[in-house]
């Protein structure tokens, strides 16, 4: 008769712990502009460093939110186009300080099309995404804010 091994909660998380590790350490960093390239279209596990703007959250706990390649996108600029927004949904809430903190979020990309409906100071904004990652890692990140492309401020009439 073979022995059999315990298999109890210890072991099972720490089953889990590696698998969490292992999916971290062999996710590829990737750029914004990588986003734009049709052979990303497959996804796959990645790493990507942007801002977090809430969509789904109760106090400062984040169920659900943006991932934007600058702050202020969508609230204080018009959105990026949708192969410049993902939608992350994180393994667990996460707890923020602040809107467009800058963070680093690994696990699989899917190229899929959603629209979020954004409640921002003069009404609701629905914003497109070409890119989604469910059970995220999600970490902060030391980044400075970018700035948004030329030419996509609302004030652009003061420039005249």
């Amino acid at each position: 008769m073979a022995a059999r091994r315990y298999r109890g909660p210890a072991t099972a998380l720490a089953a889990a712990m590696a698998a969490l590790f292992a999916t971290a350490a062999s996710a590829a960093p990737v750029s914004w502009d990588d986003l734009k390239a049709p052979a990303l279209a497959a996804g796959g596990e990645v790493e990507l460093t942007g801002f977090l703007l809430p969509v789904d959250y109760e106090g400062d706990d984040v169920y659900q939110f943006m991932l934007l390649p600058w702050a202020g996108a969508c609230s204080h600029t018009p959105p990026p186009p949708p192969d410049q927004v993902v939608l992350v949904t994180p393994a667990k809430p996460i707890r923020i300080e602040r809107t467009y903190e800058p963070v680093s979020v690994s696990g699989h990309l899917n190229r899929t099309r959603d629209i979020s409906q954004l409640f921002i100071l003069d009404g609701v904004a629905w914003v497109e995404s070409g890119y989604r990652i469910r059970s995220a890692s999600v970490q902060p990140a030391d980044i400075p804010a970018a700035p948004p492309p030329a030419g996509s401020t609302p004030w652009k009439f003061l420039n005249k």
